[in-house]
């Protein structure tokens, strides 16, 4: 699966504060500026990687001030668990999932570490409109581990929203068709032998 979005970054500094003041604290870029790998696994597990880029506008609120200009890339490796397959057939045209991992973010200029190694946790749900086509509304929240694990000001929040594609390689055994099959229940001729019946 392969999906591309676009992304809002809440680097305000205030932890759990104005999780939703997104006029003041949310970064959005006009453009999709995630990309993201999924490869399924199994039992409803699969590994993702991703990449994001953003930048920080004058005016809004990032680690307590409103006078930061900086860009914001960030690479992420996430575990995924999808619910998909415990309900029934007709309802999974929408998937919720949570997610786990590491990741590395890169500030140019924003008043904390420049390379910031994180932990992820994250929720989601995926939309599918067809086998194939579907929207995915995603947030987790980022913890930087460095200089200082939770109390550090690295930890950010990140919400994205976008468009996925996937698609399935079906494998196929050659034998199946190939080699003949010969079942007793099936088929078998008699024969006579002779002066017999």
């Amino acid at each position: 699966m392969i999906g591309a979005s676009w992304t809002a970054i809440d680097d305000d500094g205030r932890k759990f504060a104005g999780l939703f003041d997104y006029s003041k604290s949310w970064n959005i870029l006009p453009y999709p500026s995630k990309i993201s790998v999924d490869r399924y696994l199994k039992h409803g597990w699969s590994i993702e990687g991703s990449a994001t880029y953003s930048e920080y506008k004058l005016g809004k609120m990032v680690q307590c001030s409103t006078d930061v200009s900086s860009i914001l890339a960030s690479f992420d490796i996430n575990a995924k668990h999808s619910f998909y397959t415990y309900y029934a057939p007709r309802h999974r045209w929408i998937e919720p999932y949570f997610s786990m991992g590491i990741g590395y973010t890169y500030r140019s200029s924003a008043r904390v570490a420049e390379h910031v190694p994180t932990v992820n946790l994250g929720f989601g749900l995926n939309f599918w409109f067809s086998k194939n086509i579907g929207i995915q509304l995603h947030s987790h929240g980022k913890l930087g581990v460095y200089p200082g694990f939770w109390d550090s000001h690295t930890s950010y929040f990140q919400h994205s929203a976008g468009l996925l594609f996937r698609w399935q390689n079906k494998k196929t055994k050659k034998s199946d068709f190939k080699r003949k099959k010969n079942k007793w229940a099936h088929g078998n001729k008699g024969y006579k032998r002779k002066g017999g019946h």
